[in-house]
Formats: structure tokens, C-alpha cells, sequence
């Protein structure tokens, strides 16, 4: 009888053993998980100065694409697995600026004409307000490879940008605000790899293969002045690579 106890406790406890490290074992990402990412990519937002009240002829070009500059950005990503093999992410990433404005100073020149010793002028300093921020939501699918903790996912996203200046003193030349904007649209395949270098913690690398881009550019240097506007189209390919490394919470474990 007590052999009998001890074959099926050994039994019982082998079998505990075996699942626990099938289980320490499984990185794959299954349904119900959730992460968290930092994401180092290149890339910018789009956005625009306030032009200068007081021109007599304004011309703009909107931006051909600000997702394949070679300038550093920095935004947060979440991702949730809805289904067995399947994620849907969301990132972005906002900033806002203000420069408060200062008064002009008159020097005591005549006439415009300086002396040695004269106090020069000092012009108005305008107050702007900036804000900058981007939106992309996609999803992916995630593919197993011969190594455990290695996993190649593809999918598609879309993103959307826009930045925008106010510049306002005052002085004469402004009659209400001066206002810059520009806004964008991209429609872009992902692929990338995620390392698992434990359950918690993961590291990726992905690329857009390709990508589909349409930007708009707006001034108005005065209140109650139509609208100056340009627009681009344009395709990019590999572009706007990222590093990221994130938390997950494995909900199934």
C-alpha cells in the first residue's frame, strides 16, 4: 500500500514538474496578453512655423513625408493579442510648446540713425503656442520560428500626424493670430522580429516595407484671410525602422 502511495505521488509530482517547465518554456504570445512598449524609431511629426503677418506674397510647399527623415523619435506603444495569433497595437506621441511674448523696447535713436552709444531697438518677441502629436493603430499576426523565444510577426497600421503654430503680439502687424498647420495620413505594412529575453520582457526590431503617404500644409497669416494650402503624395519603402523593448504581462501563465 505504501508503494503504492509513492509511485503515485512520484508520479503526480513528475507530472507537476514536467508541466511547470513546459510552461517556463512557453513564450508564444496567446490570447488575453498585454504589453507595453518603448519605441526608438526614425521618423518625425509633421508640423509648420506661424508665417509673419506682415509679407506681401506667401508661398508654401507642403512635405513630401516626415516618416522617412533620419531624425530620432520617441513615442509608447500598447498591444493587446484579441485573438490566438493575432494583436492589435496602438502608439503615438504628443509635445506642446509655448513661448510667452515680450513687449518691444524703443532705443533712443533719431530718425533710425545710430550713434556710437546709442541704445538700439528692440523688437516685439511673439508668443507662440505648438503642439505636435501622432496617432497609429494596426494589427498583426504573429509566426512562430525554430527558436522558442523568437517570434517574426507582419501586419498593417495607420497613422495619422499633425502639427500645428499660433503666433500672436502685440503690435499692429498682427490682426488676430498668425497660424501655420500641417497634417497626415499613412497607410503602411510592418514586419519585425520579438526576442523574449524572459516571460516579462521583450526585445523587437520591424521595418515598413512599404507605405502610402498624403500631407497637407495650411497658413493663414491674419484672421480673416482664406486659407494658402499645399498638398503631397507620396510612397516610401523601408522605411521608418524601430527598435523596441517592452513589458508583457502573459496573462495565460
Amino acid at each position: 500500500m505504501l508503494k503504492r502511495v509513492l509511485t503515485i505521488a512520484i508520479i503526480m509530482t513528475g507530472s507537476v514538474l514536467l508541466a511547470n517547465a513546459q510552461t517556463k518554456d512557453d513564450f508564444t504570445p496567446k490570447k488575453g496578453d498585454k504589453s507595453v512598449s518603448l519605441n526608438l524609431g526614425v521618423g518625425s511629426f509633421v508640423g509648420m512655423e506661424a508665417p509673419a503677418p506682415d509679407l506681401s506674397t506667401y508661398n508654401i510647399s507642403a512635405p513630401q513625408t516626415s516618416w522617412f527623415d533620419k531624425q530620432l523619435s520617441l513615442n509608447f506603444e500598447f498591444r493587446w493579442m484579441f485573438a490566438k495569433k493575432w494583436a492589435l497595437k496602438a502608439m503615438g506621441g504628443f509635445s506642446f510648446k509655448h513661448n510667452p511674448e515680450y513687449k518691444a523696447l524703443p532705443g533712443n535713436s533719431t530718425d533710425g540713425k545710430f550713434e556710437t552709444g546709442d541704445i538700439p531697438d528692440y523688437n516685439f518677441v511673439t508668443s507662440k503656442d505648438k503642439i505636435k502629436y501622432s496617432i497609429v493603430l494596426g494589427a498583426e499576426r504573429y509566426v512562430k520560428t525554430k527558436y522558442d523565444k523568437l517570434f517574426f510577426r507582419y501586419g498593417g497600421e495607420f497613422g495619422f500626424s499633425y502639427g500645428k503654430q499660433e503666433a500672436k503680439a502685440n503690435d499692429e502687424s498682427y490682426l488676430g493670430k498668425s497660424i501655420g498647420e500641417a497634417f497626415g495620413y499613412r497607410v503602411a505594412g510592418v514586419t519585425g522580429f520579438d526576442y523574449f529575453v524572459s516571460k516579462a520582457l521583450f526585445i523587437s526590431i520591424e521595418i515598413r516595407p512599404i507605405a502610402y503617404d498624403y500631407t497637407v500644409y495650411n497658413i493663414r497669416p491674419q484672421v480673416g484671410l482664406k486659407l494658402l494650402s499645399s498638398d503631397s503624395h507620396g510612397f516610401d519603402f523601408l522605411s521608418n525602422p524601430m527598435l523596441k523593448i517592452g513589458l508583457d504581462s502573459k496573462v495565460h501563465t
